[in-house]
This record gives C-alpha cells, sequence and structure tokens, in this order.
C-alpha cells in the first residue's frame, strides 16, 4: 500500500464520519451505513490511521488483521490460520508474516 496517501484517505473516510448519529458513509453528507463503517474502520486501521485517531481521542482501537478483517485478538484468540502469496518481487508487507507465506515471485 505505498502507493496509497495515507494521510488523505485517513482524512477522506473521516470526513464520512456522521458526528451526530456515528457511522461512517461512502462520502462526505451522505447517510452511514453499516457496510462503509465497518470497511471505513478497517481501512483506517489497515493504513494505520486508526492509533492516531485513538491517540487523540484518548480511546485505545484495536487493529483489524488484514486477512481476516476482524480484531487481530479475536484471529489469534481463535487460532486462525492463513497463507498469503508473496509480491512478485518476493517481498510480504509486515503485518502478513505471521502466515505461512508462499512465493509469489516463481510467476514471472
Amino acid at each position: 500500500v505505498d502507493w496509497i496517501n495515507r494521510k488523505k484517505l485517513g482524512q477522506f473516510i473521516l470526513n464520512c464520519q456522521d458526528d451526530d448519529d456515528g457511522g461512517i458513509a461512502d462520502r462526505p453528507g451522505d447517510m452511514p451505513d453499516v457496510y462503509h463503517t465497518f470497511f471505513g474502520l478497517a481501512g483506517l486501521s489497515l493504513i494505520g490511521f486508526l492509533g492516531d485517531v485513538g491517540e487523540k481521542e484518548g480511546r485505545v482501537y484495536r487493529e483489524v488483521d488484514p486477512v481476516f478483517a476482524l480484531p487481530v485478538d479475536v484471529v489469534r484468540g481463535l487460532g486462525l490460520k492463513a497463507q498469503v502469496v508473496s509480491g512478485m518481487d518476493g517481498r510480504v508487507d509486515e503485518r502478513l508474516k505471521s502466515y505461512s507465506v508462499l512465493d509469489g515471485s516463481s510467476g514471472r
């Protein structure tokens, strides 16, 4: 996700938040719903923005697992396992190294 502007995406998601009723919409000013709230929170976690928001609010938000889209502590508690494929360059995102990694560089 190095091609994503973390700051702009995080701010966009936060701008989609309904300050009065809660939840996140698909765009600022629209009606929030469960779908966009779930993926908005997951997105904030995946780009490392959720911790920043929590610090500002004096709260601690649980990190979301990038494979299962569940809180990391739930994935660990359930003992869920997964396989991931490395990129064509053989690299794997740091958050995925705890999973079984298949070499994706051999598909060149």
